[in-house]
C-alpha cells in the first residue's frame, strides 16, 4: 500500500542531520533509487515510512503527507504502532552474511578433521589415508576461505589494504 509522504519534511530532516540521500538510504536499510523516487515522487510504502522514520529518529506520522493515495484503502500507520528498531545497513547485512558463511566453513571443516582423527584413532583408516584426508580438508578449508575473503572484498564487505 502506497502512502503520500511530505517530502519537505523528508529533506529537511535529512538536511538537518546533514546526511545525503545515499547515507539515509544507508541507516534506513533502503536502496539510494528508492529514497530517490520517495523525495522526487512523495510516495513510499508503509515499510519504507517506518525505516525511514526510525533512520530520522521520527514518528511515521512526521513524514506522511494530508492523506495517504491508492485507493485510499487502509488508513496512514497509526501513531500507537511502535517504530522498528534501526536496521542494520546494507553493507553490515552482507558483511554479517560473509562471515556467517566463513564461520559455517570453519566449523564444517572442523567435523572434518575430527571425522579423520576418529576414524584414524579407532584403527578404521591407516596412516597415509589420514594424511591423505586431512591434507584434503585443510587444502578445502583455505580455498573456500579464500573464495570467500575474495568474493567478499570484489563486493567491498572487507576492504583489506594490500
Amino acid at each position: 500500500m502506497k502512502m503520500n509522504v511530505n517530502t519537505t519534511e523528508i529533506k529537511n530532516q535529512r538536511d538537518k542531520r546533514c546526511l545525503s540521500q545515499e547515507q539515509l538510504a544507508e541507516i534506513a536499510g533502503l536502496s539510494l533509487r528508492t529514497v530517490q523516487r520517495i523525495e522526487a515522487k512523495g510516495v513510499a510504502s508503509g515499510e519504507s515510512i517506518k525505516s525511514i522514520a526510525a533512520a530520522l529518529d521520527l514518528d511515521c506520522q512526521q513524514l506522511l503527507a494530508a492523506q495517504s493515495t491508492t485507493n485510499n484503502t487502509q488508513a496512514p500507520v497509526p501513531p500507537s504502532q511502535p517504530i522498528p528498531s534501526r536496521p542494520l545497513p546494507a553493507s553490515q547485512h552482507l558483511r554479517v552474511k560473509y562471515l556467517i558463511g566463513l564461520l559455517a566453513v570453519i566449523v564444517a571443516n572442523c567435523f572434518g578433521f575430527w571425522g579423520i582423527y576418529s576414524a584414524f584413532q579407532s584403527g578404521s583408516i591407516d596412516q597415509q589415508t589420514m594424511t591423505l584426508l586431512k591434507d584434503t580438508v585443510a587444502i578445502t578449508l583455505l580455498l573456500s576461505i579464500a573464495v570467500i575473503c575474495y568474493r567478499g572484498w570484489r563486493k567491498q564487505v572487507f576492504k583489506f589494504d594490500l
